[in-house]
């Protein structure tokens, strides 16, 4: 191999080593995007969903005062006291729509939750976000919970993960703050550690995210289970 083909050889291998430098920081910088972005769809559909309670308590009551039923749709409940009072593009409360995606959502580490929330009274947003409604309980106690609320920040597109575009949290009997981040109230370290549901690849379904973001000030830090 003569000094020219040698030459050319170290220019090729610098050229990829360059590309594969580019790549890597424009990959780094959309990922980072992503976060930023789902950080701040949650927090504005927080705030927009805070705002609606408050206008439905305002005219109804605490939810606790909503007629829950443990087990129940409760769907002429939500059509009333919650659909109500938003803009919504699609209605799928009293009967199956598209607002969810028909597949089971996976967990932060790409396995099957086999959680498919279709058949749950359910809404999509004017902007693109859904969340389906699960009843819990009665909630007539003070803070107890009436139900979960499971968000889909970007409607039935992929990932359809739980901690990447979709996130849970939870209506309880409460004057002041009815709507919150999943378990909220939880330490940090059970928020992140918990085997079953904590925002980590290692738990079994990472329901606690919404709760982990919020706990941060609605930020996606470097250390979160992207």
């Amino acid at each position: 191999m003569d000094d020219i083909q040698r030459k050319k050889l170290r220019a090729v291998g610098a050229l990829a080593v360059l590309v594969i430098a580019i790549l890597t920081i424009f990959f780094l910088f959309l990922n980072a995007r992503e976060k930023k972005n789902t950080a701040l769809i949650l927090r504005m559909f927080y705030s927009d969903m805070s705002q609606t309670f408050q206008f439905s308590m305002n005219s109804n009551g605490a939810p606790g005062e909503w007629g829950w039923h443990g087990g129940y749709k409760n769907a002429d409940l939500i059509d009333s006291y919650i659909a109500h009072y938003l803009r919504i593009s699609e209605k799928c409360i009293k009967k199956t729509g598209t607002c969810m995606p028909d597949v089971d959502y996976k967990t932060l580490n790409g396995k099957s939750a086999n959680i498919n929330l279709s058949k749950l009274p359910s809404v999509r947003l004017n902007n693109g976000i859904a969340f389906a409604v699960e009843s819990i309980g009665s909630c007539k106690k003070t803070n107890s919970p009436c139900a979960l609320v499971y968000v889909d920040i970007n409607g039935v597109e992929e990932p359809n993960t739980f901690g990447k575009d979709l996130f849970v949290f939870m209506i309880v009997n409460s004057n002041s703050v009815p709507f919150i981040p999943y378990n909220v109230h939880l330490s940090q370290d059970d928020i992140v550690h918990h085997t079953k549901y904590g925002c980590s690849k290692k738990s079994e379904i990472a329901m606690y995210c919404s709760a982990l973001i919020h706990s941060k000030g609605w930020v996606i830090d470097k250390n979160y289970p992207w």
